[in-house]
């Protein structure tokens, strides 16, 4: 019985004590968090590697055409396997400041 009245005496101050709650301002993202919300993934074929190997050419379908698209490759890019003209791949993308594509991963997908 003693326990219990303990027990309800600690509840009871619990309860009554005030709490005080300070809210934190919200950080700014990470740059990197932000890129990733607004990337997407495309697919299609390759049909030009870019002599300096930092871009490449994807024909990607749009309804019932394809159209091609140009994607920057720099030294964060993913690049899952070997890519070359006439295979598929996969990209995620994200926009680059001045509106061009820039290839975040790329998987080469098997034609068989």
């Amino acid at each position: 019985m003693s326990r219990s009245i303990l027990c309800g005496a600690t509840l009871a101050a619990l309860l009554l004590c005030p709490v005080t709650v300070r809210a934190k301002p919200i950080a700014a993202r990470p740059q990197a968090q932000q890129q990733n919300e607004q990337s997407k993934s495309v697919a299609g074929k390759v049909t030009a590697i870019g002599g300096d190997k930092k871009s490449f050419t994807l024909n990607v379908p749009d309804r019932d055409t394809t159209k091609p698209m140009l994607f920057l490759v720099d030294s964060n890019t993913q690049i899952q396997g070997r890519v070359s003209v006439g295979m598929n791949a996969i990209v995620q993308c994200s926009p680059t400041d001045d509106g061009k594509n820039k290839a975040v991963m790329v998987t080469p997908q098997d034609t068989q």
